[in-house]
Formats: C-alpha cells, sequence, structure tokens
C-alpha cells in the first residue's frame, strides 16, 4: 500500500455529502442521441403506458366532434333530399352532437393538462441534465467555450423541444386521428374515392421535398447566430464598466448592433423561405378542395353517392389534405426542435467530461502532497507549460508559488485541483495517486481563493454558506474573525444579510476577496490555495487581507501564487518557476542570500 494511506480514509462504497452523482444524469447521458432524434425524443417523454393510454382516449373524445359534425350533417341533407330520409330522427342527432360538443370542454382541458404535465417534466429534467452535465464537463471545454452558448441551449433548445412536443401532442394528433378517421369512413361508404386521394396526397407532399432542406439549412444557420449573438451580448454586458471607463459607449453598441443585423438578416430568410413554404402548402391545398368538389359532384351526378355525401366526403377529403397540410406546416417546427435536440446533443454526448466514477473515494485528508515530475501543454498547444516539476509538500507546509506570468503557477494550480490532468508524471495526493481517486470527494477538503473573486446576488452570509447546511452560529463567527469581515459586517445595516449584488458590485475589492476567504475557510480545508489573492487589492485592502490569510493558513497545507513578493515572507519554502520549470526553492531568507532569480525579481519590486 503506497505510504500515507489509510484503507478507512479510503472508500469506493460509503456516500459522501455535497456532491452531485453521475448517476443523477446516467438515463440521459446513456441514451440520449442526437444522431437519432425521434427514438430520443421517446425516450425522454419516458411516461407508464397508461398516462399516454389516457391521453389518447381523452384526445379521442376531445376530437369527436371535428369527425361527427361531418356525418351530422350529411344525415340531416338526406333527410330531406333522399325518398327513405328519417326527418324524425332529426331531435335524436341533435341531441348526440350537442352532448358530443359540450363534453369537449372536459376532455380538452383533461388532455392539455395530461399531456402538459409530461411535456413540461420533460422540460424540467432535460434541463436538470444539461445543468448537471455542465458541473461534470471538463473545465478546459468550458475554457473554450461561451457560456452564452451554454445558456442557450438551457433556455432557447430546452424551449424549442417543449414547444415541438406540445405541437406534436395537440397538432400532431389530430393529424393522424383525422387521417386515419377520413380513410375508414371513405373504405366503408365510396372506397372508389381512395385512388383520388392517393392521386392529390403525393402532390401536397411534394412540397416539402422542394422546400424540406433549404429550411433546415436556414434553421442550422440562425440557431448558429443566435448563440453567438447570446455570447457576444454577454461578453458586452461584462464589458460595461470598461466601455464606460474608456468612453467606448458607442462602439459597443456599434458591434451588439453588427451582431443584431446579422441575426435580423439571418431571421428574415427564415421567414421568407418559411413564408414561401405556407403559401405553397396553402395554395395546393385550397386547388385539391376544388379539383375534389368537382369529383364528387360529378359521382353525385351519375347517382353513385348522395347529395349529403357530397358534404361528408368533402369534409373526410378536407380532413386528409389537412392532415398532410398541417403536417407540412408544422415542418418548420419540427425542423427546429430536432435541431434543438441535436444542439442539446453536444453538452449531453460531450465526452470531455471529469472521470470519476468507480475511483476511490476520500473521506479524510491530511494534506501531503507529490507532484512527481508532471509535465502539462494545452490542447493544440505544443510548448509545455509545466515540465518536470517534482516537488513534496508535507502537511500544514505553506509553498509559495511565484515567476514571471506565463511561467506555469497557476496551471500547477489547476492541475493540483485536478482540473486540469498531467500530460506525463504524477501527482499523489497523501500518497494516493491522483488518477486513482474521485476527484470531486477530493474537493471536500480543498479550497480555492481565487484573483477574481466569484460571488452571486445573494447575501452575505449566501456566499459564505454556499452549499452548506448545519452550520452553527458559532462556527460562523469565528470565520468571520478569521477573514476580518466582522468590522465590515458591524457597518452594514442588514449585517450578514445584506445583499452583495450581482458579482458583488455593492462591495469593495477588499470585502469580496475577505468574503471568498470567509468561504474558504467555514468548509475547514485541509489544503489552501490562494491564487493571487492580493494582486488588484490596494494598499490598506491588501494589509486586511493579508491578515486574513495569515490566520487561514494556520495548520494547513497552503500553496500561495503570488505577484507581490513582499507578502509570502512567512512562506516555508518559496518556488521560483521560470518556463515551467523550477528555478529554484527555499525560504525567503534563503532565496534573497543566494541572490539569484528572486533576488533580482525582489529588487524590481523595491
Amino acid at each position: 500500500m503506497p505510504r500515507g494511506i489509510h484503507k478507512d480514509r479510503f472508500s469506493e462504497t460509503e456516500p459522501i455529502e455535497n456532491t452531485v452523482s453521475p448517476t443523477d444524469i446516467r438515463p440521459l447521458e446513456y441514451a440520449y442521441r442526437s444522431s437519432r432524434p425521434v427514438r430520443t425524443l421517446l425516450f425522454l417523454l419516458n411516461r407508464r403506458w397508461y398516462h399516454y393510454l389516457a391521453i389518447l382516449f381523452l384526445y379521442l373524445l376531445k376530437y369527436a366532434p371535428v369527425c361527427l359534425t361531418p356525418v351530422f350533417i350529411s344525415e340531416v341533407i338526406n333527410a330531406f333530399t333522399e325518398e327513405n330520409g328519417r326527418p324524425d330522427l332529426l331531435p335524436l342527432y341533435f341531441g348526440i352532437i350537442s352532448v358530443v360538443i359540450l363534453q369537449n370542454f372536459f376532455s380538452h382541458s383533461a388532455y392539455i393538462y395530461m399531456l402538459g404535465a409530461a411535456v413540461r417534466d420533460m422540460e424540467k429534467h432535460l434541463r436538470s441534465a444539461l445543468v448537471i452535465r455542465l458541473q461534470q464537463l471538463s473545465i478546459p471545454f468550458h475554457s473554450r467555450t461561451e457560456s452564452g452558448k451554454f445558456q442557450a441551449k438551457v433556455l432557447r433548445d430546452a424551449e424549442q423541444i417543449q414547444a415541438m412536443c406540445m405541437l406534436l401532442g395537440e397538432a400532431g394528433m389530430g393529424i393522424v386521428v383525422g387521417f386515419i378517421f377520413a380513410i375508414i369512413i371513405t373504405v366503408i361508404r365510396a372506397p372508389q374515392l381512395l385512388l383520388f386521394y392517393l392521386f392529390m396526397v403525393p402532390l401536397s407532399l411534394g412540397v416539402r421535398a422542394v422546400f424540406g432542406r433549404r429550411m433546415q439549412d436556414r434553421n442550422n444557420e440562425y440557431r448558429s447566430e443566435i448563440e453567438r449573438m447570446s455570447s457576444e451580448t454577454v461578453e458586452m454586458i461584462n464589458m460595461i464598466p470598461i466601455a464606460r471607463a474608456h468612453g467606448l459607449e458607442r462602439e459597443a453598441a456599434h458591434r451588439s448592433n453588427r451582431k443584431f443585423q446579422s441575426v435580423s438578416q439571418q431571421g428574415l430568410k427564415l421567414d421568407l423561405i418559411n413564408a414561401l413554404f405556407g403559401s405553397a402548402a396553402w395554395v395546393t391545398f385550397q386547388l385539391s378542395m376544388v379539383a375534389a368538389l368537382a369529383v364528387l359532384s360529378w359521382f353525385c351526378w351519375k347517382g353513385r353517392i348522395t347529395a349529403g355525401e357530397i358534404v361528408l366526403f368533402q369534409s373526410m377529403f378536407a380532413m386528409i389534405v389537412m392532415a398532410v397540410s398541417q403536417l407540412l406546416g408544422m415542418y418548420p417546427h419540427i425542423a427546429r426542435g430536432m435541431e434543438s435536440i441535436r444542439s442539446i446533443g453536444e453538452i449531453l454526448e460531450c465526452p470531455d467530461i471529469e472521470k470519476d466514477e468507480g475511483r476511490k473515494e476520500v473521506t479524510a485528508l491530511e494534506g501531503r502532497v507529490e507532484f512527481d515530475a508532471v509535465d502539462f501543454s494545452y490542447e493544440n498547444n505544443g510548448k509545455h507549460m509545466v515540465k518536470q516539476f517534482t516537488l513534496s509538500v508535507e502537511p500544514g507546509e505553506c509553498i509559495a508559488l511565484v515567476g514571471a506570468s506565463g511561467a506555469g503557477k497557476s496551471t500547477l494550480v489547476q492541475l493540483l485541483i485536478g482540473f486540469l490532468r498531467p500530460g506525463n508524471g504524477r501527482i499523489f495526493i497523501d500518497g494516493a495517486d491522483m488518477e486513482e481517486l474521485d476527484m470531486r470527494t477530493v474537493r471536500r477538503f480543498i479550497s480555492v481563493v481565487p484573483q477574481e473573486t466569484i460571488l452571486f446576488s445573494g447575501s452575505i452570509r449566501e456566499n459564505i454558506l454556499y452549499g452548506l447546511n448545519g452550520i452553527s452560529e458559532k462556527r460562523l463567527e469565528d470565520v468571520l474573525e478569521a477573514a476580518n469581515l466582522k468590522d465590515v459586517i458591524d457597518e452594514l445595516e442588514e449585517g450578514l444579510d445584506s445583499k452583495v449584488g450581482e458579482d458583488g458590485a455593492r462591495l469593495s475589492g477588499g470585502q469580496r476577496q475577505r468574503i471568498a476567504i470567509a468561504r474558504a475557510l467555514i468548509r475547514d480545508p485541509k489544503i489552501l490555495v490562494l491564487d493571487e489573492a492580493t494582486s488588484a487589492l490596494d494598499v490598506v485592502s491588501e494589509k486586511m487581507v493579508q491578515e486574513a490569510i495569515d490566520r487561514a493558513v494556520q495548520n494547513r497545507t497552503t500553496f500561495i501564487v503570488a505577484h507581490r513578493l513582499s507578502t509570502i515572507r512567512q512562506a516555508d519554502r518559496i518556488v521560483v518557476m521560470k518556463e515551467g520549470r523550477i528555478a529554484e526553492v527555499g525560504s525567503y531568507s534563503e532565496l534573497m542570500e543566494l541572490k539569484g532569480l528572486f533576488y533580482e525579481m525582489q529588487k524590481l519590486q523595491r
């Protein structure tokens, strides 16, 4: 057994709190196939068979007036025009059709409720699966993908699929039921008319062949433009302070307007092809209805059908052609929904995820870290950001990482956290190879204070306790004291419940950073990572944050990435990095006496 591993601390079965299990997404992850959108759609709408049997029954009830009205009208006309007509039965006919119409109030409402329950539930689970998958995708994947695209998939694409399902459930069901009913009535009463139907229906279907491919291409182009617009809009909003500070408001607006113009043009092209498609379908339908009336009139003249049956079969033909026409009219919406299924597949089918399933879970940590000849280079970049990095860190030791920009300091920290994986070499945590550990459970014992503090628009309390439950007020008070936040809290009217604003806009940089330190400390980490936590602060704020850091590092394995060398005097060892390698290692005084690279860097900052 490797050194530092205690069997009782590495368990493969014990559940870990505050972690997301991959099984939460496993059904979608294994069954979602954008290359088979229909099968995927049926999987997404997974409900018990009797739920959909009830939906079908309710639809047949609600659709009954549409089917029976032509039959009723035909019987009324025949009652007065045929020799064997029965006008005395008309009150019964009127009573039956009235009951059939009135029951639509109940059956339609119940149908929409049950259909909506299935579709809305699908939409909820689809969005939930996307969010879970986004949490599982690797950090490099997030780094190279615009957040606006993720937003479009979670919001717009999920809504498009929901809208398509509702359309298929309402109009689609009507198409199928109406078509089948019309065929059955025709076969029973005038089967010879089926030849006419078979001639006219393919004519209508030909319209789809003409416009279908172009519509799919336009939908793809429009979706891509929407995603790019969403991404650039998010960037524009984030850049508002910069644009305002440099007087670039007009330029920022022009840049956004150019993207809006591009989206508008793509949308207009899509609208035009949809309009041509819809118009062609409508013209085809109207001409076919005229042709049907002419044929039925000839049949009646020859005595093959009655005058009432002209209305009946004209309605049956209208049902068939309307079904085809509605199907063609639905095609743009179906195309958008299918494209959204493919778009969401870019997330749910993406293999670039952190693979922790089946690895050892960590239930306790001492904080020993060892880098063994670690190499790392980013994808599509042959340059090694970390080269042959070897370092052993004992529990409770404070290590400072310094060097010029691009020396590999932040990359090394990302390797330690497990956001990146070594190309060569190994990283050991408490003697266990990181590749064998479930990093989700390891991170329960690691806290990170980044250079750019990330806060959400809740209260200070919510930001500090993010993701935690059951923290006592005493524990929270101790953390506030350690993070130098007591004075800040006392000055605020609502104290800990004061809102920080979006991205902490209502607080100073130093206050935001101390909240980040408090958020790290409340988790009582065994390994603490401080990534240039004071580099963007003024002198007063830096002093307050540095005092908080000095308290935070006590009895914890700490890695401090620093540009300001004066802030790391108390580090046990300082690792000077150059081009991804270790150039020098030692205490502050040892490196100053060495008069090497660190000494030269310190002279430049005086």
